[in-house]
C-alpha cells in the first residue's frame, strides 16, 4: 500500500474539511448574489451573478483521486462524479453495475503491477549515492523494498512522497483526457 492508515485519515480529514470550507463559501456568495441589490444600482446584479457564477466553478476532489488511484486492495471500485467532482465508492457489485451505467460517473484509473516496479526504480534514481541506495537497487521484492524503507524514515518519507507525486500526475493526465 501507498499509503499509511493515518495518511490516509489525514488525506480523508483534508478532503472532508476542503468540502465543508467549500460550502460555506457557497453559502456566503449565494447570499452575496441574492443581497447585492441592497443600496446599488440594479444593472450591477448581472456582473455580480456572472462574478459567482465563475467562482462557483466545479472543483475535483484530488485528494480523493489519490487514495483511489493508490487503492491496491481490489476491493473498492473507485469513480469519479464528473458533475460535483467528488469521489465515490462502489463496495458491492450491484452497486457498481448501476454506477457503470451512468455517464455521470468514470471509473478512476488504478495502478498496474508493473507501475509499482517502475517507480521503485524511478525512486532510487533520484536518490544520492549510499549504501541504501545500493541496497534498495539490490531488492527486487516489493515487501523487502518496505522493509528496507522502514529503516530510515527520512527516505521512507521521501519515498512515499515520491510515489503520491507520481499518483498525482497520473491522475492528472487522466483528468485531461477527460477533459477536465
Amino acid at each position: 500500500m501507498a499509503l499509511t492508515w493515518f495518511q490516509r485519515l489525514q488525506v480523508a480529514f483534508r478532503g472532508w474539511s476542503r468540502r465543508r470550507e467549500e460550502e460555506a463559501k457557497r453559502r456566503e456568495q449565494d447570499l452575496l448574489r441574492r443581497n447585492v441589490t441592497w443600496g446599488s444600482k440594479p444593472e450591477a446584479a448581472p456582473a455580480a451573478a456572472a462574478a459567482t457564477a465563475r467562482s462557483n466553478a466545479r472543483t475535483i476532489d484530488i485528494e480523493g483521486l489519490q487514495v483511489a488511484y493508490l487503492d491496491e486492495s481490489g476491493q473498492i471500485g473507485y469513480y469519479l462524479d464528473v458533475e460535483s467532482g467528488n469521489v465515490v465508492e462502489a463496495r458491492d457489485a450491484p452497486t457498481r453495475a448501476d454506477v457503470e451505467k451512468s455517464t455521470r460517473f468514470q471509473r478512476v484509473p488504478s495502478r498496474t503491477p508493473e507501475s509499482e516496479a517502475e517507480d521503485r526504480s524511478a525512486f532510487i534514481a533520484t536518490l544520492e549515492p549510499s549504501g541504501v541506495r545500493q541496497s534498495l537497487s539490490m531488492t527486487m521484492d516489493a515487501n523487502e523494498f518496505r522493509k528496507m524503507l522502514a529503516s530510515d524514515r527520512s527516505i521512507e518519507r521521501a519515498w512515499y512522497n515520491f510515489k503520491n507525486q507520481r499518483a498525482t500526475s497520473a491522475i492528472e493526465s487522466w483528468l485531461r483526457r477527460l477533459g477536465h
